[in-house]
């Protein structure tokens, strides 16, 4: 087991859990168990997946322009390439058995978009021989969730979704 800490106090989380304390509390605070469909997860990923390879295309210009003086601070480039591996994974549908977090929840689905976030920077974590929960590392706020809006990704993953279940119906009809 490992101790994770929040404003709330501490819990124990599996050792190898990929999922962090925030998920965890999410998970104990509402009564539905029922998850959200693996095809929304996937596309969570997708989504998360586009983000950094953007952030990746916007760093390397930054570098191309400044080189060295660049005048804002870059997720180093390890890290981003071990956080951009891992969304590639979740969108393929790996770790559906991480995501702890129920689809009936309170809010517009911060406690699903951090419980993803966690996901990613755990297993980039280990991607990169480390251990889960060894922050100062790889974040899921600080480098998981850069350019990022809650309000953006959640809907853009559901439509996402939704789309593409719209294509494998078409084609099952055609």
């Amino acid at each position: 087991m490992r101790t994770e800490k929040d404003f709330l106090g501490e819990k124990e989380i599996e050792e190898n859990a990929l999922y962090r304390i925030q998920s965890v509390r999410a998970r104990e605070n509402f009564p539905c168990h029922s998850p959200f469909h693996k095809e929304w997860y996937m596309a969570m990923g997708k989504v998360k997946l586009a983000v950094f390879l953007s952030y990746k295309k916007f760093s390397d210009a930054l570098r191309k322009k400044y080189g060295e003086n660049l005048p804002i601070r870059l997720i180093e480039s390890p890290t981003m390439e071990a956080i951009t591996e891992e969304a590639s994974k979740l969108a393929d549908g790996h770790y559906f058995d991480q995501f702890i977090v129920p689809a009936i929840q309170g809010g517009a689905g911060t406690s699903v978009n951090m419980n993803v976030n966690e996901i990613i920077a755990n297993a980039a974590l280990i991607r990169l021989n480390q251990k889960p929960g060894n922050y100062a590392i790889i974040d899921p706020l600080e480098h998981v969730t850069i350019y990022q809006s809650t309000n953006d990704v959640v809907p853009t993953a559901l439509k996402v979704a939704v789309m593409e279940q719209l294509n494998i119906l078409e084609e099952k009809i055609n």
